[in-house]
């Protein structure tokens, strides 16, 4: 009777840690799907962030346009 005594605490222990991984799996599966959303929330903010990069830039690029323009004709004119 002895062996089974000793053989059914360690299915129990097995049970157990079983239960224990199980619980520990879903935890991980949980706090993965919050990770891969924030992640997937950044990527959006860094995309929102290249087009108002990009949008700023070619702002800068047209107004030194005109300036450009503004200061040529005064340029050429010093010449003549």
């Amino acid at each position: 009777m002895e062996k089974f005594d000793i053989l059914e605490e360690k299915i129990n222990r097995l049970v157990d840690e079983f239960s224990a991984l199980r619980e520990e799996k879903t935890a991980l599966g949980e706090r993965l799907a919050e990770k891969e959303l924030e992640i997937q929330k950044l990527k959006e903010k860094i995309s929102l962030l290249a087009r108002e990069r990009e949008m700023a830039r070619e702002k800068v690029e047209g107004l030194l346009s005109r300036v450009d323009r503004l200061i040529s004709p005064q340029a050429a004119a010093g010449k003549g």
